[in-house]
């Protein structure tokens, strides 16, 4: 009865952390909008207002350490997703500086294409989700200033994501 009771009370402090953690990104103004759902059993949901003012689903599953946006790229072709997943990949490449690599002894990053939606997600080797939430955060970031901004997927941004057709 211990076990399960001490169980709880480190589910609890993980969803304080979490929930702290994603209420400072939005204070410092990385996001347009967040509000918290409702939880369940452990699993957190959020709403953030990002890039190109998309709503994001952020889940966090605190008893399987998972943090992942479900749909972090809507409708992506195969080709552009070919390019997406060796970028996800390349972000633990010991060459990145150490601000933009995830170490893979602390989380592992990965992505899914789902009938064309993409997602991206971690899963944490440790309880560490100020680490987690930031290298997901910082890699969705990359994603939107880096990857999808070279020009090379334009016409992807613009029909799809909704931007300017005169970036």
């Amino acid at each position: 009865m211990e076990s399960v009771h001490l169980a709880s009370k480190k589910t609890r402090s993980s969803i304080d952390q979490v929930n702290s953690l994603l209420e400072g990104y939005a204070k410092r103004g990385v996001f347009r909008g967040f509000s918290r759902q409702p939880s369940r059993d452990g699993v957190l949901s959020f709403k953030v207002v990002w890039f190109y003012n998309r709503v994001f689903d952020l889940i966090v599953d605190t008893r399987k350490k998972t943090i992942s946006i479900p749909v972090a790229l809507p409708r992506l072709p195969d080709n552009i997703y070919a390019d997406f997943k060796a970028f996800v990949h390349s972000h633990h490449n010991e060459d990145l500086p150490e601000h933009r690599r995830t170490e893979k002894a602390k989380a592992r990053l990965r992505c899914a294409n789902r009938r064309g939606n993409v997602s991206v997600g971690l899963t944490m080797r440790d309880g560490d989700y100020e680490y987690a939430l930031q290298r997901l955060i910082h890699l969705v970031h990359e994603t939107f200033v880096i990857f999808l901004s070279d020009g090379r997927y334009r016409d992807y941004v613009v029909e799809q994501l909704g931007a300017n057709p005169e970036w």
